[in-house]
């Protein structure tokens, strides 16, 4: 369910910026309390001490990695976990090392509105190994598998949602030994412990420049293309029609000047910039996507990317901007799109005030299908 869930959002509309690799990580510290789940012997409850580390694999969905070490000498099914053949009881009882899955339930019900909630209700349920230390009357250390199940329900604080408080209830079932009851592989409550933790998790700053999963709404960047492409068919025809250049070649040999006729068309996507900036926004990119799938349809196009800059800024600057700019596109046609590059050429040409009446609108870059 979680696998499935965590490809869909409950609102179609709504679209998830694709992330990295190292984006959405985070880690948690904390500690708690447990005591046996038979409740024969509820107290003294014994302190646990964990950390964890985790991806968020989309909204709904992540992973984590979940250590926790046990202390005090308050054990299940009437046997004290820390004493020894002699009598004597060891402060530190045991280990927990497992996998957990986390499911955000508020984002699975709900609609995830591009940041956290303040408050949010996760589903914990993961696998893992335990370590005992001289169980029972025994000196002899014991392992055995153990399963973890529980909510997590989080206080995402301050304006970034960047720091959680995680209140996680749950329950750590020894499935073997000791203390099942049935001899094989089970869930009962003579071998578990109830548990809860608190913990403070830290989210890490993505490359979106948030510290969680940034959404983008598709029908109104639809929109948005729409009217810049409005915007464009509205300019003279020599900007955005066919725009014949003459070249000159020369054939030494033959000592006979010829004339090419080179036919330009303006295609009508375009990408935008931000102020200053040469990278490719995620609501620019089906701009792209355009264009790579008009040149796969007609495998013999040839495209000239041209890069622009709005007049803010020095000249030089400006200049650099607009090659870096009509580079980046290039790259992601050749690199995410497999076009050949020699079917793609790209330049800069600095400052323009022309092609759009905004100057928002002026930091471009363009594409001009060239034929003899």
């Amino acid at each position: 369910m979680a696998v499935a869930a965590s490809s869909v959002l409950a609102n179609a509309q709504t679209a998830i910026e694709n992330s990295k690799f190292f984006d959405n990580w985070y880690v948690g510290v904390g500690g708690g309390v447990t005591t046996p789940l038979d409740f024969n012997k509820m107290f003294p409850l014994n302190p646990t001490a964990n950390i964890s580390v985790g991806k968020e694999f989309s909204p709904i969905f992540a992973l984590e990695v979940d250590a926790a070490a046990f202390f005090g000498s308050h054990g299940a099914y009437n046997t004290r976990w820390g004493q020894n053949a002699n009598g004597n009881f060891n402060a530190f009882r045991g280990l927990w090392l497992g996998m957990d899955g986390v499911l955000n339930l508020s984002n699975v019900f709900g609609d995830y509105k591009g940041e956290p909630r303040p408050f949010e209700a996760n589903l914990v349920a993961g696998m893992g190994w335990e370590h005992t230390f001289t169980p029972g009357v025994s000196n002899k250390p014991d392992n055995f598998i153990a399963a973890k199940t529980g909510f997590a329900f989080d206080f995402n604080l301050g304006q970034a949602k960047a720091s959680t408080i995680r209140v996680e209830p749950y329950v750590l079932w020894d499935l073997k030994n000791p203390g099942n009851k049935y001899g094989n592989l089970a869930f009962n409550r003579d071998g578990a412990q109830l548990g809860i933790d608190v913990k403070y998790v830290y989210h890490f700053k993505t490359s979106n420049g948030t510290h969680h999963f940034k959404t983008y709404d598709v029908a109104a960047m639809q929109a948005e293309i729409a009217r810049l492409n409005a915007e464009l068919a509205k300019k003279p025809k020599e900007v955005i029609k066919e725009v014949p250049v003459e070249k000159i070649v020369e054939k030494p040999v033959e000592k006979v000047v010829e004339k090419t006729i080179v036919k330009e068309t303006q295609l009508a996507p375009v990408v935008i910039f931000q102020l200053g900036k040469s990278t490719i926004d995620a609501s620019q990119k089906p701009s792209v996507a355009m264009i790579a799938k008009y040149m796969q349809n007609h495998p013999t196009s040839k495209v000239l990317i041209n890069g622009y800059a709005s007049p803010e800024g020095n000249a030089e600057l400006n200049q650099k901007l607009s090659d870096a700019r009509a580079k980046a596109v290039y790259d992601m046609l050749v690199n995410t799109y497999k076009i050949s590059p020699d079917r793609l050429t790209h330049k800069g040409l600095g400052v323009t005030d022309e092609l759009f009446d905004e100057n928002d609108w002026n930091r471009v870059a363009v594409f001009i299908e060239q034929s003899k």
